[in-house]
């Protein structure tokens, strides 16, 4: 009998991209994944009747909880999504995995930190309110969340953009890789 290999739940904005864009970056990380010994789940494995649902929004929220329960591991795309923070769903997702004391790990192209993205020199937004002032990757929630964990926030060599990332710029092979490394060694440590 094979052993199945440890499976890993991708999370991130991707979900929202082009159909064409989303499917050549989960196949690009499903690949890199089994390099290293593990299986990628994507949201888009599961094959849903949107179309047919009373409620689509929690067809898509159980399908996608279900995965995670299934999974052994998660990597979350933190690259900052419509503003200068990651996509909402993927935190939840990342917070949900490491409640459930599962090996996470966090990667974005971003090399900008956090604070910088929100305001270039102020520690003040333009509400009056404190800007984490860290030098970090996205929230210090976000990165220590990680490490507190187990887990490890990889970041790449990308400045951000005014207006953000456009889809196709979501991914950078050596930071996934990297994380995908690390991720794998993390599920060989994981009881």
């Amino acid at each position: 009998m094979t052993k199945r290999l440890p499976r890993v739940y991708l999370a991130g904005p991707e979900v929202f991209f082009p159909e064409s864009v989303r499917a050549s970056l989960d196949e690009r990380k499903k690949r890199i994944l089994g390099d290293v010994g593990l299986e990628g789940v994507s949201p888009f494995d599961n094959a849903l009747d949107l179309a047919g649902a009373r409620e689509p929004a929690q067809l898509i929220y159980d399908a996608n909880r279900e995965l995670m329960d299934k999974a052994d591991g998660l990597i979350a795309n933190l690259t900052p999504f419509r503003g200068p923070s990651a996509d909402a769903g993927t935190i939840y997702e990342l917070g949900y995995m490491i409640g459930r004391d599962k090996p996470t790990v966090g990667f974005s192209v971003c090399a900008t930190p956090y604070n910088e993205r929100v305001s270039r020199h102020s520690t003040v937004c333009a509400n009056g309110a404190d800007i984490e002032a860290f030098g970090l990757a996205d929230n210090l929630m976000l990165d220590y969340g990680l490490v507190r964990a187990g887990g490890k926030f990889f970041t790449g060599a990308t400045a951000y953009p005014p207006g953000g990332f456009p889809p196709e710029a979501y991914f950078e092979e050596p930071v996934f890789v990297a994380a995908a490394r690390y991720l794998a060694q993390l599920l060989r440590e994981h009881p």
